[in-house]
Formats: C-alpha cells, sequence, structure tokens
C-alpha cells in the first residue's frame, strides 16, 4: 500500500516539502528565517504586510504598535445629519414664480444648517 501527500518530509529529515497549504496559526513564532527575507514593522518602516496602494481619498493613517499590528485613528461618529424641510415641486409656469419657488427652497436648507446662512 501507498500513500501520496502533498506536504512531506524527505528521508532524513533534512527537508520538508510543502506542496498544500501551510496555515500558521495566531501567537505562533517562525524561527530561523533571514531577517532580510521578513522585514519587522517599525515607525518608520512598514515590515511583513502587503496591501493594496493608498488612493486618493483614504486619508487615515496607519501607525504600528509594539505589538507588531497596525492601528488607525478611532472612525469618528457622524453628527446627525439635518433634514430640510420639505419643498414642494414646482409648477410656476414663468420665471416670477420660480424664483420665488426657488428662494424658499434657499431658506429652507438654510434653516436646516445645510447652507450657509447670508452675510
Amino acid at each position: 500500500m501507498s500513500y501520496n501527500t502533498k506536504n512531506y518530509t524527505e528521508q532524513g529529515g533534512e527537508k520538508t516539502i510543502i506542496g498544500g497549504t501551510l496555515e500558521i496559526k495566531e501567537g505562533a513564532l517562525v524561527t530561523g528565517l533571514p531577517s532580510s527575507q521578513i522585514s519587522l514593522a517599525t515607525e518608520t518602516t512598514l515590515g511583513g504586510i502587503k496591501a493594496a496602494a493608498k488612493t486618493e481619498s483614504e486619508t487615515v493613517p496607519a501607525k504600528i504598535g509594539s505589538d507588531g499590528k497596525l492601528y488607525v485613528p478611532t472612525y469618528p461618529v457622524a453628527k446627525e445629519i439635518p433634514i430640510a424641510a420639505n419643498q414642494t415641486a414646482s409648477t410656476a409656469e414663468d420665471v416670477s414664480t420660480l424664483l420665488t419657488d426657488f428662494n424658499a427652497l434657499l431658506t429652507k436648507l438654510k434653516a436646516a444648517g445645510l447652507m450657509a446662512a447670508d452675510e
């Protein structure tokens, strides 16, 4: 009877072959690897981290903790967004009436705090 496996140690124990998945659980320790292959994260250098490049809209910086984990500032709790009073759809048939409807909308937006007040 023979048995084939993707992960095995060759005769004599000098070489281990990983042909499947090598999973390293949290808290595990890997020793003996040259530090030139795995750079450690510091205050000035990211190490051992693979991530997508920053985009223009991403603005929260990450920092390295003494435990080697990345940390970002606590996300601020959003203020409740005010709701402006309803402005009914305009039925204006001339520019003067449309101007009145439009100014009513601006007044409601300013009263709700969604637009700066007139100076």
